[in-house]
């Protein structure tokens, strides 16, 4: 339980990955009570739960390493809570599509964390209500503090918990919101009719693939993830400490880089976790195997019950990792 011959530097998403997740389960219901507040809402919630962590965390770095630099802790604030973010956020797929508020919730409190522990790293207090208009900021939710600190004055701070008994038009606005706030569609803001379309339609085609490929959400969104998380702590960087982001920037590549042996087989089991049910589909319908709708009903059919058997393999096995 205590990482054994580990580096004691060393990120370990997955053993801490539940966090977010659980937190995420606990905001939501608030969200569903106020959500045309969705960011306030959720800057609330991660510097209520997540400053006096975040502090914390920069206390045990500091401790575990007295010799390394700031520059040195930013980097690793950085690589740990882009660790996160994807442990957090990449895990969507087939039936575990209905999981999606969830996770996004998840990794925008990832998210959240990280810039708190870059603040902490800059000697600010992570859980000043100050830090909640920061947030709003870097995630380009509001265009300056003041204009974030001012409609906050408007916002309840603890809404009554919903249970999701909100239009379901509402929910999706939810859902592209907080897709526009990790990145993964664009424009946050106000948008015209045809614009909230034109920004929505790649994670409606995500959607659609994902219920066929499941495990296709995983590296798609990992590699979202990991520019816009790194991204958002660059601006985090440079927003507490001006200056410091171009060290930041030099070691960017360098990163949450994946040694090369353990990234050759996830792309080695992902791609084969996407073969598959191909191949099971084509070996049915060509070996005279029918079921409703002929040749391509039988294609279609396994190739979708093979997907979400894969995925719930998956998922159970990495659920049963995390315990």
């Amino acid at each position: 339980m205590n990482g054994g011959g580990r580096n004691p530097g060393e990120s370990r998403p997955a053993r801490t990955a539940g966090s977010a997740t659980v937190e995420a389960q606990a905001l939501l219901p608030m969200i569903w009570a106020d959500p045309q507040h969705m960011p306030e809402q959720l800057a609330f919630f991660a510097v209520r739960r997540f400053g006096p962590r975040a502090a914390a965390s920069v206390a045990r770095r500091r401790q575990r390493r007295p010799a390394a630099g700031d520059d040195e802790l930013r980097r690793e604030a950085v690589t740990h809570g882009t660790h996160m973010t994807i442990a957090d956020g990449a895990v969507l797929g087939g039936p575990f599509i209905v999981l999606m508020p969830v996770s996004f919730v998840a990794a925008l409190l990832s998210q959240a964390r990280m810039v708190l522990e870059l603040a902490v790293l800059a000697g600010q207090d992570p859980r000043s209500e100050q830090r909640v208009a920061d947030l709003l900021v870097l995630q380009d939710v509001y265009p300056s503090t003041e204009a974030a600190a001012e409609a906050l004055s408007a916002v309840d701070r603890r809404p009554p918990g919903g249970r999701g008994r909100i239009p379901r038009r509402t929910r999706w606005s939810l859902i592209v919101r907080m897709a526009a706030i990790l990145g993964l569609v664009g424009g946050g803001g106000k948008q015209s009719t045809f614009q909230r379309v034109v920004s929505s339609a790649p994670i409606v085609v995500l959607f659609l693939v994902g219920m066929v490929l499941p495990l296709i959400w995983v590296p798609a969104l990992a590699v979202i993830y990991r520019k816009n998380t790194l991204r958002l702590g660059v601006k985090a960087v440079q927003y507490y400490t001006p200056g410091a982001a171009g060290e930041l920037l030099r070691h960017r590549k360098r990163l949450t880089r994946v040694p090369g042996t353990a990234g050759l087989a996830a792309v080695l089991r992902v791609l084969a976790l996407a073969v598959v049910p191909f191949a099971a589909a084509a070996a049915a319908a060509f070996t005279g195997f029918r079921l409703a709708g002929g040749f391509w009903g039988t294609f279609l059919l396994v190739l979708v019950a093979v997907s979400l058997l894969a995925a719930s393999l998956w998922f159970v096995r990495r659920r049963s990792r995390r315990r």
